[in-house]
């Protein structure tokens, strides 16, 4: 034993082996809890943007038959964020595991708990309408954002299908003209549209349209929707 605690020694002199301290242990648990906090966040506000961008698409307006609906219910889930939510969980999962006390919890406790705090938290930041108005930072300062994330770009550029969305650029009584999601004008027949009130119908207004395409790029609507959704402007109407 004594030859054994010996070449520890040597062993240790010779290649200057030093002791961790404790400030190290502490930071590198704090380091950890900080990214753990952070992944939660993030996922959060993940998940807050997948629950606004699903709502605003009003896709239960849409549901014409069951194949429709399928159809719709799969082209306006924001698959980006969906993803980017599951990656933040398993990160924060992670996080945990690795931290002081975390080996204690098996894989479902923890990954149960992180899910029910990002749950939480991405359902109270939807609700004070923070997750819109990230949504619009982000189109705001990242190209093709819009485009590539928000699912109404894919629910309401299909007027072939009767779905068409777009900026008014005017009013004509019982007509009015669109510049559609992707810059084509269209004259929409409003005569017989059932126009939601909290739908503005004036120049610069963005709007959602269900009906029929026509000839020679003219639209016959029958539901004329806000492009915010329902609940979101009735949100803007009672500040």
């Amino acid at each position: 034993m004594a030859k054994i605690s010996k070449k520890i020694l040597e062993k240790i002199k010779k290649e200057d082996i030093k002791p961790i301290g404790r400030l190290s242990f502490i930071l590198k648990d704090s380091f950890i809890l900080i990214l753990f906090f952070l992944n939660i966040l993030f996922g959060s506000i993940g998940l807050a943007i997948c629950i606004y961008l699903f709502r605003v698409s009003d896709i239960f307006d849409l549901i014409l038959s069951v194949n429709d609906f399928i159809q719709i219910l799969i082209i306006s889930i924001p698959i980006i964020w969906v993803l980017i939510t599951l990656l933040f969980i398993f990160v924060s999962y992670l996080n945990f595991r690795y931290s002081k006390g975390g080996y204690r919890f098996s894989f479902i406790k923890i990954f149960l708990i992180n899910l029910l705090i990002i749950f939480v938290l991405g359902i109270f930041i939807d609700t004070v309408g923070l997750s819109q108005r990230l949504n619009t930072v982000f189109s705001s300062n990242f190209p093709m954002y819009q485009e590539s994330v928000d699912p109404r770009y894919q629910v309401w550029n299909r007027p072939q299908e009767g779905y068409i969305a777009g900026e008014i650029t005017e009013v004509r009584g019982d007509s009015i003209a669109i510049k559609d999601l992707s810059g084509m004008g269209w004259s929409i027949d409003i005569t017989n549209a059932n126009i939601r009130r909290m739908v503005n119908m004036q120049e610069g207004e963005k709007i959602k349209i269900r009906g029929s395409v026509g000839d020679n790029n003219t639209f016959k609507a029958v539901d004329i929707l806000p492009w915010e959704g329902r609940r979101n402007n009735l949100q803007q109407n009672h500040r």
